[in-house]
């Protein structure tokens, strides 16, 4: 009987990934394929291999049987195929937000670049929250908690928020001595709309009377904003390096609130065990750490 290697590996996919639709994801094949595939396979053996259920599929007895005698053999041929041939020829694809990649992903992919230069990143800016599983892109970074379901988060780095302004927008208001002294100002919100009343909670400030400016998309418009005097910006420190530098802008408050949010960049965990990937990873998180 001939060897359908394919619809074995295919079988291997999905028993390692859980989901027929993350084994779809990483072999570039529609989920009906796998369903196809995994079908040939449970037809040759003449049993079933996953229990399907609506909370997604599991192996039988007979399933958890084959991936142990054909599962170290193929994670064998991965790591490989990944050592020879993925890591020279295969794009790590990347998205992150248009401000991160700016102001700190640009600067270490440069750095990354001299000491790998066999791995290749492609990188899209983009605010929106990707979808892993069925969007082709390896590797996403996110600002946030770092629980995101079904995948492995690791974490980055942890910047905080301080308040900063142009010194020409200063100048027209009194000076600022602590934090209830910000509501005389103009403030510009992040893209949440969300930054400046749980800055003004943490400091035990009533806002209710604040007044607040342009809501812009990215924190990169608004750190222009804030360059242009248009009000008071809670930003993360990272993103204002260049403008403070420069005397563009100026820490309009000494006052400094640690944020709770971190950056982690997030993968599938099959993804995330590529050793190119897993490379760039740890490369990113000692680079913009400084660990």
């Amino acid at each position: 009987m001939a060897i359908r290697i394919q619809d074995l590996y295919t079988f291997h996919v999905v028993a390692r990934t859980g989901a027929m639709q993350d084994a779809a994801h990483e072999l570039g094949v529609t989920p009906g394929a796998i369903s196809q595939r995994i079908r040939a396979v449970e037809e040759r053996q003449g049993l079933r291999l996953f229990a399907r259920s609506k909370n997604g599929i599991t192996l039988t007895t007979a399933g958890l049987a084959l991936q142990a005698d054909l599962g170290k053999s193929f994670s064998m041929i991965e790591a490989a195929h990944e050592k020879h041939f993925a890591a020279h020829g295969k794009t790590i694809r990347i998205s992150a937000s248009a401000t991160f990649a700016h102001s700190t992903l640009v600067s270490s992919l440069g750095r990354f670049a001299e000491k790998h230069p066999s791995i290749k990143v492609s990188v899209e800016t983009d605010d929106r929250l990707v979808d892993l599983k069925s969007e082709p892109v390896d590797l996403a970074i996110r600002h946030g908690l770092g629980t995101y379901a079904g995948l492995r988060a690791e974490w980055l780095c942890s910047p905080e928020l301080i308040l900063v302004a142009s010194p020409a927008m200063l100048d027209k208001h009194d000076p600022l001595h602590e934090p209830a002294d910000c509501l005389q100002c103009k403030l510009l919100p992040d893209a949440t709309g969300n930054d400046w009343p749980i800055w003004f909670k943490a400091q035990g400030v009533d806002a209710r009377g604040a007044h607040y400016g342009t809501q812009y998309g990215n924190d990169f418009l608004t750190v222009k904003a804030a360059i242009e005097g248009q009000g008071l910006a809670l930003l993360n420190d990272i993103y204002v390096k260049e403008g403070l530098a420069s005397g563009q802008l100026v820490r309009a408050l000494n006052t400094a609130w640690p944020t709770a949010f971190a950056y982690y960049a997030v993968a599938l965990e099959t993804t995330m065990q590529r050793p190119s990937v897993s490379a760039f990873v740890r490369w990113l998180k000692q680079d913009v750490s400084g660990q």
